[in-house]
Parts: C-alpha cells; structure tokens; sequence
C-alpha cells in the first residue's frame, strides 16, 4: 500500500471537496463537510498519497454504523484506495455497533461489488430518486462481530 489512510484534518477539505464534486452530480458543501466533521470525529478518513486521494465518512446511530460518503478521486479508483477506506471505516465501527449499513446507486456496479467483498448484502431499496439526478439505491448491510455477543 503506497498511501496512508488516516483521520481527516481541516487542511484536507479543499482535496475533499474536489474529489465529492468530481465524483457526485449533487457535492456536498463545505459546511456540511464541517458539520460531518464535528459529529463524526474519527468515523471521518482519508487516504493519502502526497495529496488526499480518497474520503470516507461514517457515524454511529445507536447499534447501527452507517457508511455516510465515499469517494476516491477519478485516477485513483481500482488501485485500492476504496478497498482500504472500507476495511478502516468496518475497523473503527465494529467496536462500537451491531450492524452497519449504506446505500449505493443501483447502477454503481464497482461500489455494489466492492462492498459484497466485505460481505453486505442488499436488505432493502430506497425508490423515489434517492440519489439527484433520478437513480434510485439499494441498501446493503453486514453484521459485525458484535452481533454475535
């Protein structure tokens, strides 16, 4: 691994933001970048190779992680990057949660297979033109070890 994956420090918004509008038709702005920030601590990451070259963000909601965005810029993508933000984001979540879950856009192939990889699942559909632009999603889910306990 050529890159380092870490928590996100204010210097990287600029890269973050460059990487959510290059890779979303409706980016999130600086300020809920911020907000994110101030609610998720350390469930917010980046990867780093000389610049910030992928993001992701995740929360706690009771037993329940949820994996908020994830992104990795244009050049970066099937290099590993994405593999390495979601083993960090299940890593820091399984500690505290049960179950954690996201929502990918029904034609986001590569996403949908990255996270079967880490064994999700689809448990459900969000219709109605989740996503701007009119693409609906699917939810997908896995069980951490805590379930178990």
């Amino acid at each position: 691994m050529d890159f380092e994956i870490r928590t996100f420090r204010s210097q990287d918004l600029n890269q973050v933001r460059a990487i959510e509008e290059a890779s979303f038709p409706d980016p999130y702005s600086e300020l809920i970048f911020r907000i994110l920030k101030f609610r998720v601590g350390d469930l917010f990451i980046v990867a780093e190779k000389e610049n910030v070259v992928g993001y992701a963000i995740s929360e706690v909601r009771g037993r329940l992680g949820h994996v908020v965005s994830m992104a990795v810029s244009s050049e970066f993508r099937r290099s590993g990057v994405g593999h390495e933000l979601l083993k960090e984001t299940i890593r820091r979540l399984e500690s505290r949660v049960g179950e954690i879950y996201l929502e990918v856009g029904l034609g986001n192939i590569a996403a949908i297979r990255l996270y079967e990889k880490f064994s999700f699942k689809k448990t459900g559909e969000r219709r109605a033109h989740y996503y701007p632009g009119g693409e609906d999603a699917i939810i997908m889910a896995r069980h951490s070890h805590l379930e178990a306990q």
